[in-house]
């Protein structure tokens, strides 16, 4: 499995803080020349008081062999 993720940084989130990790499929494309799928994906990390601290997108060929 390999990936590409862009990663941006919207407020702090605290080492005693209770957080969500979300992550949403957004597409998925058979890819023959790579033997796989790409997957697209967005995803969040939100803070106790429910704003996003971080915000992420991420793309990612899955595959049956390493």
């Amino acid at each position: 499995m390999s990936f590409d993720l862009g990663v941006r940084f919207r407020r702090p989130a605290y080492a005693d803080e209770t957080i969500v990790l979300e992550w949403l499929v957004v597409k998925v494309t058979p890819n023959r020349k790579l033997q796989g799928d790409i997957v697209e994906l967005r995803g969040r990390i939100k803070g106790q008081d429910g704003k996003t601290a971080v915000g992420a997108k991420g793309r990612v060929l899955l595959t049956d062999r390493l």
